[in-house]
């Protein structure tokens, strides 16, 4: 069996017994268009892509989640958690071609629920780069335009986002979308390198946001 026939099966099995093809989006995400980037629902046939930056030790490790060690791990995570709540594929607009019309995807954006938080208006922001993709602004970019979507199509009140204490380039992303600084949270999870780790903790209201989008 070649891995394309594997990697069919294993999405078919996935989805209990409803065949999806490899093309078919995961979710009903709304596409979103930047200057430089498209962000759309994740697609079993972005396996490879998925593969090929979560593989990376770095990435997990800066987002608290253990690196990919096969296929079948990058497909769990479009099939499984990618196809919940507002997830949305990266994908640069200088990738899509007539070979590959969705183009290349480089990570992930997204608006998923606060552990932290009992309020439906309030979701947290998430995301994740390739390596290879670090220190283009991408991440910046891509999370601006899900938040635009969160407040002005979703009736967001509130967005918060986390990171660790060390993660310099996640915070500088915060930073720029403009997000304000709550507290601390100390020795929330244990991580990737078994040492316990603190969370730093943001907020950016509806309110905050309108007035960065009236003064830009």
């Amino acid at each position: 069996m070649s891995e394309t026939e594997n990697l069919q099966e294993t999405s078919a099995g996935k989805t209990a017994g409803t065949e999806r093809r490899l093309d078919d989006p995961v979710s009903a995400v709304a596409r979103l268009s930047t200057g430089r980037l498209t962000l759309r629902a994740f697609r079993p046939s972005d396996a490879d892509d998925v593969f090929a930056y979560s593989s990376d030790p770095r990435i997990g490790h800066d987002a608290g989640w253990p690196p990919h060690r096969s296929l079948d791990d990058s497909l769990s995570f479009i099939n499984d958690i990618a196809s919940q709540g507002h997830v949305w594929a990266i994908a640069p607009e200088a990738t899509v071609s007539e070979s590959r019309p969705q183009g290349t995807v480089i990570g992930s954006v997204g608006l998923i629920s606060d552990p932290a938080r009992n309020y439906d208006k309030v979701l947290m922001l998430g995301y994740a780069i390739g390596a290879r993709f670090w220190g283009k602004g991408y991440t910046t970019e891509a999370a601006r335009a899900v938040i635009a979507y969160g407040f002005e199509e979703l009736g967001l009140e509130a967005i918060s986002c986390t990171c660790y204490p060390w993660n310099a380039a996640s915070k500088r992303v915060i930073d720029k979308c403009g997000f304000e600084y709550e507290g601390t949270r100390h020795l929330v999870e244990i991580g990737q390198d078994g040492i316990p780790e603190d969370f730093l903790c943001h907020v950016l209201t509806k309110g905050r946001w309108n007035e960065l989008v009236r003064s830009a």
